[in-house]
């Protein structure tokens, strides 16, 4: 059996494990954004704070389970969302920097965890359409 055979006999696991981490650090942000927003400015800052993660989470929670599949596609779009995340942390208006802080570590951390996860992904679906495709030529 080659190398890249055993793909075609098992899951994609590790980065559908580190997405899972992705959910933890963007539910950690959304709490620690909702926390430091001021009471007089509630209104529509809230809803697009918290329908952008239900959206997010949502997504990574599908592709997630996509990527356990080896889809090459769900692997590019977690890294767009994995972009689009570390990209929040410049426009998010906070004023005090200790606030500032507790919520773009979480942002930040959430964004590199779905880029790392996506880039391991697209490499291993691709050895996976690899072997594939051998098994195939060969059978």
């Amino acid at each position: 059996m080659k190398k890249n055979e055993k793909l075609l006999y098992q899951t994609n696991k590790a980065p559908a494990a580190l997405l899972k981490l992705f959910l933890v650090f963007n539910t950690l942000q959304a709490i620690f954004t909702l926390n430091s927003i001021d009471v007089s400015a509630v209104g529509i800052r809230v809803m697009e704070i918290i329908l952008l993660n239900i959206v997010f989470s949502f997504v990574v929670f599908i592709t997630s389970s996509e990527i356990k599949r080896y889809s090459l596609r769900w692997s590019w779009i977690g890294l767009v969302i994995g972009i689009i995340q570390c990209l929040r942390a410049f426009i998010i208006p906070v004023s005090e920097q200790a606030a500032r802080m507790r919520i773009i570590i979480p942002l930040e951390i959430a964004g590199l965890v779905l880029i790392v996860a996506s880039v391991w992904s697209i490499v291993q679906s691709r050895k996976y359409l690899l072997a594939k495709k051998e098994h195939h030529a060969v059978s």
